[in-house]
């Protein structure tokens, strides 16, 4: 199985030489779906039933995170949400790597019947290889937000401002601590550029 899995990750860096960093942003991503997503953790994960989808369009900060393979050695990393015609949402992740190289990647998010949750896949075509998007807390002015995947092995903590006032992340904090998550290996986001 070993032998499989470093066979993959050489396509995967092969195609990622040939094509481009979008390109291989979506293998890693299948990568990461098949085999090797970090071990879940038990907490709480369920989305916040007050939180309005199309207010939580726009431009997302990334202030720290749970590392993947598909994020590893980035900084600087932001999203942007824009809804398209069929009422589906277009999310496009930017970010710097070490070398100040530019990554960029695109997915289409595509709302469930569960308040506050969205459905992410990063292959279009195969809509059903996705990933839940549960968006666990955020306050009242959509400013800060908190946001995982179903098994807890993925967190986000958002905001529209690339730093905000310890208060605000202590909350968020809180928040994720009070709902059952390791803070233990969290990944704080650098922004050199504050617009």
């Amino acid at each position: 199985m070993q032998t499989s899995f470093d066979t993959i990750k050489s396509v995967i860096e092969q195609h990622s030489r040939e094509r481009g960093h979008n390109a291989a942003m979506i293998l890693k991503a299948l990568f990461y779906y098949l085999f090797q997503r970090p071990k879940a953790q038990h907490a709480d994960t369920s989305p916040t039933n007050s939180a309005d989808l199309y207010r939580f369009l726009g431009r997302w900060y990334e202030l720290a995170r749970f590392d993947t393979p598909f994020e590893k050695g980035l900084e600087e990393v932001y999203t942007e949400y824009k809804v398209c015609e069929d009422g589906n949402i277009k999310i496009t992740n930017y970010g710097i790597d070490a070398n100040h190289h530019r990554h960029e990647a695109h997915a289409m998010a595509y709302p469930t019947d569960q308040i506050g949750q969205l459905k992410v896949s990063f292959i279009p075509l195969l809509r059903f290889i996705n990933s839940p998007y549960n968006i666990l807390h955020i306050d009242d002015c959509y400013m800060n937000a908190l946001v995982s995947n179903d098994s807890g092995s993925c967190l986000w903590f958002l905001s529209r401002r690339p730093v905000i006032v310890p208060e605000s992340f202590n909350k968020l904090r809180h928040e994720a601590q009070h709902r059952g998550f390791d803070l233990h290996d969290l990944h704080f986001t650098r922004h050199r550029y504050h617009p």
